[in-house]
């Protein structure tokens, strides 16, 4: 049922009463090269796309495909020709010469790194943003103490800020003729929790100005496993592709976004990834 509800919440698709999907997910693609089809029909395998238990995976002679899987963090790399399937474990069936498997970054990845998890991730920034905020420039900081910056807006004498908990308690509430401020003293994010900003001005005559946006403090724990998926990263396409995409889901999105770029720039006939590095 994961597939079907990431078409609900990404493409407005409703489940239909009874409706069955036929494989669950059980990896991803982190690099694709060559001509690759997934499934019986003429789709084209891309990276970031997920792989289910018992979809066939075609690959034309030259073709070469390196899968996450979910479970275990191992890579699964495939290369053509030949047709492979994945079990529900993850273990591989295919022509033994064209299967392979290397050490991934050795962790577990099944929930975070989905490419609805990463559409979703896009999204975390809310509109509309009449100022232009530069700091924070994501939705994710890795201090409890974030400075907030933003470009002065001609005409303005005066900006109103906003912080409060997600769906909760205000807890700066601030006028300021400067175009940017820190929190007060003692007052720290909790790593973890969820936070929501707005900032407005007052343009006489014209119309309020206004931006807002979520906010979160990274928690130690994530940080960790960041710190170790980067140390990895340089090891191969796959394990920086698995970096951009944890950043980018963990709302890291600025970060994410030099990577991505890295990225595209070696596969550049990847549209998902142009997407992601623009």
């Amino acid at each position: 049922m994961r597939l079907a509800l990431t078409l609900t919440l990404l493409l407005g698709i409703p489940v239909q009463a009874g409706l069955r999907i036929q494989s669950t997910a059980v990896a991803m693609v982190t690099d694709a090269q060559g001509e690759c089809r997934l499934g019986e029909g003429s789709t084209p395998v891309a990276i970031t796309s997920e792989v289910g238990a018992g979809v066939p995976l075609r690959l034309k002679a030259g073709a070469r495909l390196t899968l996450l899987v979910y479970g275990s963090g191992e890579e699964v790399r495939l290369a053509g020709p030949g047709t492979f399937s994945l079990d529900g474990k993850g273990l591989v069936s295919g022509p033994p010469a064209g299967i392979g498997r290397a050490q991934g970054p050795g962790l577990s990845l099944k929930d975070s790194l989905k490419p609805g998890g990463l559409a979703q991730a896009s999204l975390v920034m809310r509109g509309p943003f009449d100022i232009e905020v530069e700091e924070p420039s994501q939705p994710t900081v890795r201090t409890v103490r974030p400075r907030f910056r933003w470009v002065p807006v001609k005409g303005a004498t005066s900006y109103q800020f906003r912080l409060r908990k997600a769906g909760g308690d205000t807890l700066v509430a601030v006028t300021t003729q400067e175009p940017a401020l820190s929190l007060p003293e003692g007052l720290e994010l909790q790593p973890g929790s969820k936070y929501q900003w707005d900032l407005s001005t007052d343009l006489p005559g014209l119309r309020v100005l206004r931006s807002e946006g979520d906010l979160e403090a990274l928690d130690e724990a994530r940080g960790q496993f960041l710190d170790r998926l980067r140390e990895a990263a340089p090891n191969s396409f796959s394990h920086r592709l698995v970096y951009a995409a944890t950043l980018h889901v963990y709302g890291l999105l600025a970060e994410a976004k030099v990577e991505w770029r890295i990225l595209a720039s070696q596969r550049p006939e990847d549209a998902m990834l142009q997407a992601f590095a623009r």
